[in-house]
């Protein structure tokens, strides 16, 4: 397509999608006829797990790459990945505006694990009945918000906007019309760390998120063939493109093929919970058409499956009902796109609707915003003091032969030298001062945030026994009771571990639980010995399944459960378990 500039207004917006593990660069064309997709660059970063700072640092050396290689500059609109950061729902009660924002804060504090003064946040609101609005309010520490904007601005960009990938699509599923005969509708975006849902329909959206995405199974199989994660990977594409040329009976496909199921099948359960849980929300509505974005979802084969298991019909926007490409972006780019960036498409689509990004939540603080806006207008400024700079020169080459004139001149040149030196003097000492203080300030902010760390500490212990308590009130586990709670021999809190910093500790959790069956007459031989088992094996499943759910809870080593000796099922219709998990004293 031809962007006509010449005969219609136009404006350029540059949008950053910062992935777990891609870098994209978007430049859409707004004018009076629509969108148009200008420029798209996409790069792979490393596998950083769960490190910061190598994140940031990776990221912002992909991302310079682009745009010294595509000359992009300008101001930006960043997409930052919702596992960098900290979400939370709300429901609070619909107020006037100017109260709204004093009710989040109130709400949101108390959830929040840090204190919402040492954390930079926004809040949208996703949903409004009238009476009560859901909020989704996403917080992150400031250290994380100044790395990001300093690697940006190093591009040669100018942030304008940092915005939370996770909401910006619900703009893909409200405008598109593939969609209109289904009030419902669910997007699931597969990620690299973990995958994203939206639930959708006219009086809002819901996000929710799940922490299993497309390296889950690169570190399964990593773990499985002893590979370090790069080569993981190209065995995982190689292995969904079909490209491994192995033999039906080779042992290391059968290893492929089960890691692959177990993988589809962890997906498949979350997902079809949030499902369940959305129903049980809307009083019974439930999505009834789901669309598959990620770069997972372009396998033919993981979309059959989720069809099967989610019993709803799959499908995949088609990017060319929302934008228009320019001639110099190949069809297969495009393709791409819209597997990759759901989200750079909803920021350009809300943008063309709003013309600002007004109500759409920013994690960049004014200040910033005005720092920023500054550095931009520093070469002009430095430019004009310049030329105004030589402005005297003509005058003074003019009066060069009036000797007098020019010693006056030199003498007052001399004392407006002198005053500045002093001038110059007296900001160096200023400086000096406030570096001092600089340091004071952070070794007081150092020494503060430690008692941070001790006071998780001191009430990690009455959490855990009021989560263990709970159990007893959970719907199939009531008739249950704790015998003992001990630290497991091998990871005695004195031992090596704990004092290696691993923060980690081993429990053994003891009791026993009712096995209740229907008092239906008997008429089969071992029929009651049966419906026994089969009632045994329902709790087993809640009782560690909610264990294993606990906030504190990493994995669980080990699980006994003794229907006969400690236990008598089938006289006296008790079970004995004997349960022993981890749990990390971080959480």
């Amino acid at each position: 397509m031809t962007i006509l500039t010449t005969l219609m207004p136009v404006r350029k917006e540059i949008v950053i999608n910062l992935g777990t593990s891609h870098v994209s660069v978007s430049v859409f064309i707004f004018s009076q006829t629509g969108i148009v997709l200008e420029q798209i660059v996409h790069r792979n970063t490393e596998h950083f797990v769960s490190e910061e700072r190598a994140w940031i640092d990776g990221t912002g050396s992909a991302l310079k790459s682009m745009c010294k290689e595509f000359k992009i500059k300008g101001n930006a609109k960043i997409i930052l990945p919702g596992s960098r950061l900290l979400s939370k729902t709300l429901r609070v009660p619909k107020v006037e505006e100017n109260k709204q924002k004093k009710i989040v804060a109130y709400e949101l504090e108390q959830k929040m694990p840090f204190s919402l003064s040492q954390m930079i946040w926004d809040f949208q609101v996703i949903d409004d009945d009238g009476i009560e609005q859901e909020i989704l309010a996403f917080a992150v520490k400031p250290e994380f918000i100044i790395d990001v904007c300093r690697v940006i601005y190093e591009c040669g960009l100018i942030p304008s906007h940092l915005c939370p990938g996770s909401i910006l699509e619900n703009e893909v599923l409200s405008r598109s019309k593939q969609l209109e005969g289904y009030p419902e509708k669910l997007l699931i975006n597969f990620g690299a760390k973990s995958t994203n849902l939206l639930f959708s329909n006219s009086s809002g959206f819901l996000v929710r998120g799940i922490n299993i995405g497309g390296n889950t199974f690169t570190e399964t199989l990593a773990d499985s063939f002893g590979l370090p994660f790069e080569k993981a990977e190209e065995l995982k594409l190689n292995y969904l493109d079909n490209k491994l040329n192995l033999e039906n009976n080779d042992q290391a496909l059968d290893l492929l093929n089960k890691a692959k199921q177990n993988f589809f099948n962890k997906i498949s359960q979350e997902i079809t919970r949030s499902i369940v849980t959305y129903k049980r929300l809307k009083k019974g509505k439930s999505p009834k058409i789901v669309i598959a974005t990620g770069r997972p979802a372009q396998n033919a084969e993981m979309i059959k499956f989720f069809t099967d298991s989610l019993e709803m019909p799959i499908v995949h926007f088609d990017i060319n009902e929302f934008i228009e490409k320019s001639d110099s972006i190949e069809e297969e780019e495009l393709d791409k796109f819209s597997f990759r960036n759901s989200e750079s498409l909803g920021f350009a689509l809300f943008l063309e609707t709003n013309k600002s990004t007004k109500g759409l939540i920013n994690l960049l603080p004014d200040s910033m915003i005005r720092s920023l806006e500054f550095k931009k207008k520093k070469v002009w400024l430095l430019v004009g003091a310049a030329l105004f700079a030589l402005c005297p020169l003509p005058h003074y080459f003019s009066q060069k032969s009036i000797e007098s004139k020019e010693l006056l001149y030199q003498k007052q040149l001399d004392e407006l030298a002198e005053e500045k030196e002093q001038n110059l003097l007296n900001v160096s000492l200023q400086k000096k001062t406030l570096g001092y203080h600089q340091l004071l300030n952070s070794a007081g902010f150092n020494y503060i945030n430690q008692f941070s760390s001790l006071g998780h500490r001191l009430y990690y212990q009455p959490r855990l026994i009021n989560d263990l308590q709970s159990l007893m009130q959970k719907e199939g586990v009531e008739n249950i009771w704790f015998d003992s709670l001990k630290i497991s021999p091998s990871d005695d809190p004195t031992s090596e571990t704990l004092s290696a910093g691993k923060n980690e500790l081993g429990l053994v959790v003891e009791g026993r639980y009712l096995v209740h069956i229907d008092d239906a007459p008997i008429t089969e031989q071992n029929e009651e010995r049966n419906k026994l088992i089969d009632a045994n094996s329902i709790i087993q499943e809640i009782l560690t399944d909610s264990i294993s759910k606990m906030p504190q809870v990493d994995r669980l080593s080990r699980k006994v459960f003794s229907t006969e000796g400690k236990g008598d099922l089938f006289v006296r219709y008790f079970t004995h378990f004997e349960i022993e998990f981890i749990i990390n004293l971080n959480k």
